[in-house]
C-alpha cells in the first residue's frame, strides 16, 4: 500500500490539506445518537483513524463502531460499522470533495466541505433536507463531530449524531 498512504501533505497545497491532516493518528471515540422519533439517546464507543493518502494529495480516514476494546469475543459486532473517507482537496474550487462509504449498510455519501471560521462543514441536500457534518473544537488531543440535518431549508437544525473524539495514546512499538 506503499502508493494509498503518505508521510505528509503535498507541499503545493499544505496549508487547506492541514484542515483534515491535522487529525492524522488515532481517535477513540464516544458516539451518540439522537433519534428523530424520539426514542432515547443512546451512545457507542468507536475508534477513528485519519492519515495522509495519494502522495500527499488527499486524507483518508477509517471510521468504526464499537471500538475494538468493546468488540465480543468473536471480534464482529451484530451492528458493526467500519467506513472509509476519501477527502481530496480541489484548489481549483477551493473545498474538499468527500466520499464516505460504509461497510456494513452499503452507505456512500458524498459531501463538498469548507473551513467556516474554526470548523470544517460538509454539506449535501438529502431529498428535501440540508445534511451537514462538522469538526469543530479541534485542539491537538479532541476535537467534536456533529451531525446536523434541518427540513426548513437552513432555518433549523436537528442535531441526530455528535462524536466526542480523544488522541489515542501511541502504542508501544509506534514510540
Amino acid at each position: 500500500m506503499r502508493t494509498l498512504l503518505a508521510d505528509g501533505p503535498d507541499e503545493r497545497n499544505a496549508a487547506a490539506l492541514a484542515d483534515f491532516g491535522r487529525l492524522a493518528g488515532l481517535w477513540t471515540t464516544l458516539i451518540t445518537y439522537h433519534p428523530a422519533d424520539g426514542s432515547p439517546v443512546h451512545s457507542v464507543s468507536g475508534e477513528w483513524e485519519f492519515g495522509y493518502a495519494l502522495e500527499g494529495r488527499a486524507v483518508l480516514d477509517v471510521w468504526r463502531w464499537p471500538g475494538r476494546a468493546d468488540l465480543p469475543a468473536t471480534g464482529r459486532a451484530p451492528d458493526q460499522e467500519c467506513g472509509l473517507c476519501v477527502r481530496i482537496w480541489d484548489p481549483g474550487l477551493q473545498l474538499w470533495r468527500f466520499t464516505f462509504h460504509g461497510t456494513a449498510h452499503g452507505d456512500v455519501v458524498q459531501m463538498y466541505a469548507r473551513r467556516i471560521g474554526d470548523e470544517i462543514v460538509m454539506e449535501r441536500a438529502v431529498g428535501g433536507d440540508l445534511v451537514r457534518w462538522t469538526f469543530g473544537a479541534v485542539t491537538d488531543d479532541t476535537f467534536h463531530w456533529r451531525n446536523e440535518r434541518s427540513s426548513d431549508g437552513g432555518r433549523t437544525w436537528r442535531l441526530d449524531q455528535e462524536v466526542d473524539a480523544r488522541r489515542a495514546p501511541a502504542e508501544p512499538d509506534q514510540e
